[in-house]
């Protein structure tokens, strides 16, 4: 819970690497964690959305034909980009979802940001991303697009709320190493949910998590 490497939580709690990065992952992919997440409601309103990269780190050589870390990496490559789709309405509802691609798709739009994640007649504040506009068409929605450079702030200003969320998602993946396509929604999950209970301590968390406080 205090968002540290597997190295020191290891060295904190006395335990090897290996078993602090393997009770991660549990703790990550256990039902307290997604018990205890705050429900999530159709994004409405003002919906603010935007895509944000973050580095991958390919360790090892990849050597079987069938890993599934081989499907969208280039050959021999070291470090990659990662597409991460974010939105963040007036209610502070919060989406954010991996699209296991190195850039925004077509299909993973048409499949994802639909009627049942974004409610009939809102208005979605985006970049200029040409994706965005069959966004609005299949949600049946108002669409504002913001343009980088339209004043000195830039589209910041325009989509301060959804950047805030980019910028806390990237504090949080900065302290692990070897995020991959195949466990960055754990990872997005565990940000989700400390996100969601920000201003609780580690002690706090663990407390809610564990106990249901």
């Amino acid at each position: 819970m205090l968002g540290q490497s597997s190295r020191i939580i290891a060295s904190f709690i006395n335990t090897s690497t290996l078993s602090a990065w393997f009770n991660r992952q549990k703790l990550m992919k256990s039902k307290q964690l997604a018990k205890t997440q705050k429900y999530f409601k159709k994004l409405s309103g003002i919906i603010e959305i935007d895509e944000t990269f973050i580095k991958e780190i390919h360790k090892g050589n990849f050597k079987s034909k069938d890993d599934p870390r081989k499907l969208y990496i280039e050959p021999n490559a070291k470090n990659t980009k990662c597409c991460i789709q974010v939105a963040i309405d007036e209610n502070l509802n919060i989406y954010a979802q991996v699209t296991n691609t190195k850039r925004l798709k077509r299909k993973w739009v048409e499949d994802n940001l639909t009627n049942k994640l974004i409610k009939e007649n809102s208005l979605l504040k985006t970049d200029m991303h040409p994706l965005y506009d069959l966004v609005a068409v299949q949600t049946k929605c108002k669409l504002k697009q913001v343009k980088h450079n339209a004043s000195k702030k830039g589209s910041y200003f325009n989509l301060k709320n959804v950047s805030k969320v980019q910028s806390s998602i990237k504090e949080f993946l900065t302290h692990y190493h070897g995020i991959g396509f195949t466990n960055i929604q754990d990872y997005l999950n565990l940000w989700k949910w400390k996100y969601q209970h920000y201003g609780l301590n580690p002690y706090q968390q663990s407390n809610l998590l564990y106990f249901n406080l």
